[in-house]
């Protein structure tokens, strides 16, 4: 919950230190950018320790810094929390992932997979919409920081009682054998995943900023754009179970392949569009959005030798997390230069001549 409030509450963190659009693309990298380079790290100390131990102790941190970011005084402060929120946040992904293939079977992954991202999407979604009340209230956007830190603290205590203790340490080998495995999975799989993570460039971009589009360019109030930034994750609760369970009928590349097909012509659809239509393409963008990532995560994880998969997940999230973290200061830049407006625009149509690139190329791999 702690860290799905950042880009619904960007308008209103966005007015407090009076920030630029540029400055507010930085704001939402600082996460981003740390939360990918924490991923591989934390991965790799979670195949050696164990998955359990990580994600409890990362989720007693999150809360601890979630109150520490309530309190900045600053822009710079801001910043320096929010790195610090991000490193923390690569705590989470690649165990909990880990612990799940080590749970279940590949024939049923990619369901139990989808079910488990549904808990992220509806956070994601609930988050927000709470966020943008309590905001609105108070007056301020320090309260959803404050009030939600209990969650993860709380989560963390009930998962190190109910969480399976299953853990597989790497058999011994030279100190170079964790990047031969990494390098065998993208051999394996590499071309369909990195064409499923360039539309991560420009997906981070429209849902960073897509808050402060809906107040700026679209005129509507920011706790009502903050629940509409969650419109996308609410469909997540129905496309990421969908989609797994798609790949475990039908595979893991026809799935992609239709999710990416539909991203772009839905993001151009949503800068076009009246208003009152807006949660059209949001739904769509929700649907294929956590169809790709769902089923993205179950075949890197397919791939990855079951004591490698918290190293080879981590260097996943890492790169998905880089690639998106330079999205949001780059539309930032561009948004700051020809408005926020004509920035969406040009990356909705690019995402769309995207799309059709990735269904023709993306057959053939």
């Amino acid at each position: 919950m702690s860290n799905s409030l950042l880009n619904p509450l960007l308008p209103l963190i966005r007015d407090t230190f009076s920030l630029s659009y540029a400055q507010s693309g930085f704001a939402v990298s600082a996460f981003a950018l740390s939360a990918g380079l924490a991923n591989a790290p934390w991965g790799l100390f979670a195949d050696r320790v164990g998955s359990r131990f990580v994600i409890v102790a990362g989720l007693v941190l999150m809360g601890a810094v979630s109150v520490a970011l309530s309190l900045s005084g600053s822009y710079e402060w801001l910043l320096v929390m929010l790195v610090a929120m991000g490193l923390v946040s690569g705590s989470y992904h690649a165990p909990a992932a880990a612990l799940i293939a080590k749970s279940y079977s590949p024939s049923v992954r990619g369901t139990a997979m989808g079910m488990h991202i549904t808990g992220g999407h509806l956070s994601f979604f609930a988050a927000p919409l709470v966020a943008g009340q309590l905001a609105l209230l108070s007056g301020t956007w320090r309260t959803p920081y404050l009030w939600f830190a209990v969650a993860p603290i709380v989560c963390g205590a009930i998962l190190w009682l109910v969480a399976p203790r299953l853990h597989e340490r790497p058999g011994p080998g030279d100190r170079f054998a964790a990047f031969r495995e990494i390098a065998n999975v993208f051999r394996d799989v590499g071309p369909l995943v990195s064409l499923a993570m360039v539309f991560q460039l420009g997906l981070s971009a429209i849902l960073a900023f897509l808050a402060l589009y809906l107040v700026d360019a679209r005129g509507i109030q920011p706790a009502l754009a903050a629940a509409m930034f969650g419109i996308p994750q609410l469909v997540g609760v129905v496309g990421a179970p969908l989609g797994g369970a798609l790949s475990d009928r039908l595979g893991r590349k026809a799935v992609i392949l239709v999710a990416l097909g539909a991203i772009g012509p839905a993001v151009w659809a949503l800068t076009v569009i009246p208003n009152e239509l807006l949660v059209l393409p949001l739904a769509v963008i929700g649907l294929a959005f956590s169809m790709r990532s769902t089923v993205t995560e179950t075949l890197v994880l397919d791939s990855a030798p079951p004591a490698r998969r918290g190293t080879v997940l981590g260097a996943y999230y890492l790169a998905n997390a880089e690639i998106g973290g330079i999205g949001a200061p780059a539309f930032g830049l561009l948004a700051t230069v020809v408005g926020i407006g004509l920035a969406m625009s040009y990356v909705g149509v690019a995402l769309a001549l995207l799309s059709v690139v990735a269904v023709v190329v993306g057959r053939r791999l």
